[in-house]
């Protein structure tokens, strides 16, 4: 299994740092990314799920639970 950077959780007030560190808070103020799911434009407010993909690459999941919980069902069935 390939040793990846776990973030179980991040705060709310967290958030902007972390996606600055990442380098994608430009990205999302510009809507430029997706929900991965649903294809509904990411915000600051409705992002839920940040996925590490590829070094520098990560796919996100919004707040709808549907969408989180379609992630999680094909998650499953991956492993």
């Amino acid at each position: 299994m390939k040793d990846r950077n776990k973030i179980p959780a991040v705060f709310k007030e967290d958030l902007q740092k972390l996606l600055q560190s990442i380098n994608e808070m430009e990205p999302i103020e510009k809507g430029e990314r997706l929900c991965k799911v649903c294809s509904k434009v990411i915000s600051l407010e409705n992002i839920q799920l940040i996925i590490p993909r590829q070094p520098n690459t990560f796919d996100f999941i919004c707040n709808s639970p549907v969408c989180v919980e379609e992630y999680n069902r094909k998650k499953e069935i991956k492993k």
